[in-house]
C-alpha cells in the first residue's frame, strides 16, 4: 500500500502498509491507531538489502474485521523522545 487518500477493503482482507526505517537511527515506526475495525496481523522490521546502516523496511499488516471506516495512524519516533518527527495517515474503508 501506498499513501493514499483512501483505500477499501472487504471483511477478512488484509491491509499492508510498508514504512521505510533505519533502526540504527533510533527512528522506529509504531502504530498509534487504526480504530476497532482493523486488527493487528504482523508488524516486523525487514533487513535492509545493502550494507551496516542501510535502511530497512517496517512490514505492518491489518485485517479487516467490521465494516466501518478506520482511520489508521503511524508515529516515527525515538523511545527516548516526547514527540514523533513524521505521522502517516491512512484511511480505510471496510465494506
Amino acid at each position: 500500500m501506498t499513501d493514499r487518500d483512501e483505500i477499501e477493503v472487504g471483511v477478512g482482507d488484509e491491509v499492508v502498509i510498508r514504512l521505510p526505517e533505519n533502526g540504527t537511527t533510533g527512528y522506529v515506526w509504531s502504530l498509534r491507531d487504526s480504530g476497532d475495525e482493523l486488527e493487528l496481523v504482523e508488524d516486523k522490521l525487514t533487513p535492509p538489502h545493502r550494507g551496516v546502516g542501510a535502511g530497512g523496511e517496517r512490514l505492518i499488516k491489518l485485517r479487516a474485521i467490521a465494516p466501518a471506516h478506520a482511520e489508521v495512524v503511524f508515529e516515527l519516533a525515538r523511545a527516548w523522545e516526547k514527540a514523533p518527527i513524521e505521522e502517516r495517515r491512512y484511511s480505510v474503508v471496510v465494506r
